[in-house]
This record gives structure tokens, C-alpha cells and sequence, in this order.
């Protein structure tokens, strides 16, 4: 007996299938094609909306995290400088309470985060070179410093800033095409049943409906639905 392809199948065969059954029904005419017309209908339609929706969503979050990715490197790199410098002003001592002090663990302790959060941190990293101690970070240093840290800091956070509503709108958007699928995928499920009531037989309704069944070895099956 053929299988209507499971639930947790792949998205993308899943609407394989199901535009296919669609097609086929359309193209045969008659009973078939109305049953298909009014039952798989309203899923294509769907997820050609929502996949409309994807795309665009995606578009509009490759494009606002591409600034935030420029940014951030700039900023990282600029972190690094900075380090540098007033590593250079100490003499380059091996250890030193100073730059621990300022930078922990590095330069990673501000760059090695999700950059979605990196302007605070960069906050942080300005707080505490102006705390600075090191008699040779003279206050003009150590303001010079923390200033071109919170110029980059406050042109990251206007990135970040315009970038999160496009990254909120393509988790809805992923939401949706899943939720599409899914409702397709019962309306396929319904509709074997359709063509059941119709008098096909088994193997006339996968000739139309994608045997999810064919090519499995063995008899450990899948998740179809009969």
C-alpha cells in the first residue's frame, strides 16, 4: 500500500509532493481536479504566500546583517588598536594588573560574543579605560582612546538597532512557511481520502499522490501515512 510522505519529512519534499498531486489533478480534469481544486488549493496558495514572505524576509536580513558584519569588523579591529597601543605605552610587559584590568581575557572578551551585543560590551570596554591606572595612560590617552571606543560603539548600535526588526520579522516568516507546510501537508493527507471516496484505487491514487513508500528497503518503512 503507498504512503502519503510523513509530516517530518523535509520541507521542501514535502511541498514537492504536494504540488505535484495538485498538478497531476489539475491536469486530469473532472472530479479529480475539483476535489484537488478545493482541497489542495488553498495549501498551494499558501505556501506560495508565505514563501513570497520567506524570501523577502530573508532579502531584507541578509542585507541589514551585512552592515552589522561590516561594523563589527571595523570595531573589532579597532578593539585591537586600541589594545595595542596601550599594551605599547606600558613597554609590552608580559603580565600586567593594567591591561587585565582592561582587557580580561584579551580582546575576545569584547569581540568574541554574538556581535548582536557587542556595542554594550564595547560600553564596558570604554568605562574601563577611562578607569585606567597606568601612570603612562595619561588622561589625554585614555580619553583619546575611550572616545574613538564609543564613536565605533555608537555607529555599531544604530546597525544593530535597524538590523533586529528584520531579524525578528524572518523568525515570523520561517514560522509561517513552516506553519504553510504543515497545513498542506494535512490538506494531503485529506485528500487521499478524497480520491478514496471517489472510487481510485490504491494504486490510481499514487499515480496522482507521490508514493512516499517507493524506493524504502526492507520492511522498517518511514513515517508515511497510509
Amino acid at each position: 500500500m503507498g504512503e502519503v510522505i510523513g509530516a517530518s519529512a523535509e520541507q521542501g519534499r514535502i511541498v514537492d509532493h504536494v504540488q505535484t498531486a495538485y498538478d497531476l489533478s489539475i491536469a486530469r480534469g473532472g472530479e479529480v481536479a475539483e476535489a484537488a481544486f478545493f482541497r489542495l488549493g488553498p495549501g498551494v496558495t499558501a505556501i506560495g504566500n508565505a514563501k513570497e514572505m520567506l524570501d523577502a524576509a530573508k532579502k531584507a536580513e541578509s542585507l541589514a546583517w551585512a552592515t552589522v558584519a561590516g561594523i563589527d569588523y571595523d570595531a573589532d579591529g579597532l578593539i585591537a588598536s586600541t589594545r595595542d597601543e596601550m599594551w605599547n605605552a606600558l613597554g609590552r610587559p608580559k603580565q600586567s594588573p593594567h591591561m587585565d584590568a582592561v582587557f580580561p581575557e584579551g580582546i575576545g572578551t569584547y569581540t568574541a560574543g554574538d556581535p548582536l551585543g557587542q556595542p554594550l560590551l564595547m560600553g564596558v570596554l570604554r568605562t574601563r579605560i577611562l578607569a585606567g591606572e597606568a601612570s603612562q595612560w595619561t588622561e589625554v590617552k585614555r580619553n583619546a582612546w575611550a572616545s574613538a571606543i564609543e564613536a565605533k560603539r555608537e555607529a555599531y548600535e544604530v546597525a544593530v538597532n535597524a538590523y533586529r526588526p528584520a531579524g525578528a520579522a524572518l523568525v515570523v516568516a520561517e514560522a509561517g512557511y513552516r506553519a504553510a507546510v504543515r497545513g498542506a501537508h494535512t490538506r494531503l493527507r485529506n485528500y487521499k481520502r478524497d480520491l478514496k471516496n471517489l472510487g481510485l484505487t490504491e494504486a490510481q491514487i499514487h499515480e496522482i499522490i507521490p508514493d512516499a513508500s517507493a524506493g524504502k528497503k526492507g520492511s522498517g518503512g518511514g513515517n508515511g501515512e497510509q
